[in-house]
């Protein structure tokens, strides 16, 4: 018996990321009505809103149809860990990082803290 071949892959023009929030006082979810352009932007939207909850990437063919579609979330949270390892918040940006916060800032300050101590041992080296 033949099968005929798997249906070609749309084209992806662009990627769309869309972030889903849910409203505290009324329980409703609902989707932020401009997309992102990018997972870092998306990132952001996480640190200026703590009611957002997942990001879904949408692939938009070259005429401007969704064709592919991908849970974002994890990239997201991925993004706004890198942006705490490079020291971009003073507090927690997001429940979702909640967890690793407190490590990473203390990481991030030990790093500091011996690169500082390499350049000042490099610094008295070249005088030496």
């Amino acid at each position: 018996m033949k099968t005929s071949p798997p249906a070609d892959r749309p084209v992806v023009d662009r990627v769309e990321i869309y972030v889903r929030f849910l409203d505290p006082r009324t329980g409703n979810a609902g989707v932020f009505e401009s997309p992102c352009a990018s997972i870092a932007e998306a990132a952001g939207q996480f640190a200026e809103d703590p009611d957002c909850v997942s990001a879904m990437a949408v692939g938009i063919s070259p005429e401007g149809r969704p064709v592919a579609m991908s849970d974002a979330t994890d990239q997201v949270r991925e993004a706004l860990l890198d942006m705490i390892r490079e020291g971009r918040f003073e507090s927690c940006p997001h429940p979702i990082v909640e967890d690793q916060f407190d490590d990473l800032v203390e990481e991030a300050r030990r790093e500091a803290e011996e690169q500082a101590e390499h350049e000042r041992i490099e610094r008295a080296m070249l005088h030496i």
